[in-house]
């Protein structure tokens, strides 16, 4: 026999008691099951679980919990439980239990309880309403409840998580954080004969440096880009820079190597660093060919023991002391020259660009780094910075910038002041990075 107790929780607690009296333990014993074994256990399942849609498959108060399958205890939440997740109604009590308050948007009705209980609280956001006690009590089959009412009812769909906004255009990463710098000038020296022809006109710079250029056996750096066109790789003929005397390993200076590179007949674009004694006119394969006009990054350092010579940032000739019998430089103190070897009238036709000089011997490390970007002007052992962007004039300025430091402006010459170098916007941009 199935027998189907209602109770409204809103009516008075005294009926409540009442209507208890009147029922019969054996009765209740049939309902209940024991007061827990079945409908604890099945009709909180029932009131709980609501996505069983039964408020207990066994005993009597499971039976009773299929009140909940039509009323249901949980499956009459989960079919209405807010069409659509929006206000799912609460699942009724399986066994008289009142109906749970209407779900909030979103949220699953609150399953009844199994057996008497009072209704469960509104369902949260997205889950099934508590479910009511199993046999009267207050929060035993609660937990069931998850799930139930709104879960059938798409609870999961109320609650969605608001559109997050349009996604904003990432920033262009500017190319691995540098960008190409702004054209400038560079300065030519036009005048003077390319190749083997000559080079009267002497068209140079001259800096004095006084006591800040290194010199004797000193460790130094000198460092500069070269636009060099395929007929300037001739040795002896088109020297870039120099200083000293003519003393041996007084001098210091760059050249043009005489040889094509070594297993390369048509590459002439070799060097030959110097310092008067200590000669390497080396055939050593630079990484470039002479077969087009070209920017080129030369860093010439002598470290106490090697002369070492790096191009576009990397090392391509060691020349160690002894070589030609030098064990030290005995560097003479003179003025700077760019672009000619005064002791010879050999002088360079291509242009120039960030010419410095350092009295430190630059790491392999620090060249690598720095080849491609413009000196800040402050940097610890710059003693001379000529980025020669003036527009005109006969003075090219220092860029140092160190707390201290005396200026040491160049000075354009030539046989004749239409033969001055210039400052010119280069065919080819300096290949510089901006930091």
């Amino acid at each position: 026999m199935i027998v189907g107790i209602h109770v409204d929780m809103r009516r008075t607690r005294s009926l409540s008691l009442a209507l208890g009296l009147l029922l019969p333990s054996a009765l209740l014993a049939l309902s209940c099951g024991s007061n827990g074994t079945t409908g604890t256990g099945t009709g909180g399942t029932s009131g709980g679980a609501g996505t069983t849609g039964s408020a207990g498959a066994t005993g009597s108060a499971g039976t009773t919990g299929n009140a909940g399958t039509t009323g249901s205890a949980g499956t009459s939440a989960a079919g209405t439980a807010g069409a659509s997740g929006t206000t799912g109604a609460a699942g009724t009590s399986a066994a008289g239990g009142s109906s749970g308050t209407t779900g909030g948007a979103g949220r699953g009705g609150a399953g009844g309880s199994a057996a008497g209980g009072s209704s469960g609280t509104t369902g949260g956001a997205g889950r099934g309403g508590a479910g009511g006690s199993a046999a009267g009590g207050s929060a035993g089959g609660g937990a069931g409840g998850r799930g139930g009412a709104g879960g059938t009812g798409q609870a999961g769909t109320g609650g969605r998580g608001g559109a997050g906004g349009t996604t904003g255009t990432a920033g262009a990463g500017g190319s691995g954080g540098s960008t190409t710098c702004s054209a400038g000038h560079a300065l030519s020296l036009s005048s003077n004969g390319t190749g083997g022809a000559s080079d009267s006109a002497l068209s140079r710079v001259e800096v004095d440096l006084g006591t800040d250029l290194p010199i004797g056996n000193s460790k130094r750096t000198i460092e500069f880009w070269a636009y060099i066109k395929t007929t300037d790789w001739v040795g002896d003929k088109n020297e870039l820079y120099y200083y000293g005397g003519s003393a041996s390993a007084a001098s210091f200076g760059m050249d043009f190597g005489t040889n094509p590179v070594m297993g390369m007949a048509s590459n002439h674009a070799t060097l030959n660093p110097f310092t008067g004694g200590l000669n390497d006119d080396s055939t050593n394969y630079l990484g470039i060919t002479s077969s087009s006009d070209q920017w080129v990054h030369i860093a010439e350092v002598w470290d106490g023991t090697n002369l070492l010579t790096y191009v576009n940032g990397a090392l391509k000739i060691t020349t160690p002391s002894g070589t030609g019998g030098i064990t030290a430089l005995a560097t003479a103190q003179s003025v700077l020259t760019i672009g000619c070897n005064p002791s010879n009238s050999a002088c360079f036709n291509g242009l120039f660009d960030e010419f410095q000089v350092w009295n430190v011997a630059r790491t392999a490390t620090e060249i690598q780094n720095s080849y491609n970007k413009p000196a800040v002007g402050n940097e610890t052992g710059l003693v001379g910075y000529w980025k020669f962007d003036e527009s005109s004039g006969t003075m090219t300025a220092d860029a140092v910038t160190a707390a201290g430091h005396t200026a040491h402006n160049g000075t354009l010459k030539a046989d004749t002041a239409a033969h001055d170098p210039t400052f010119v916007t280069p065919p080819v941009a300096l290949p510089l990075v901006c930091n």
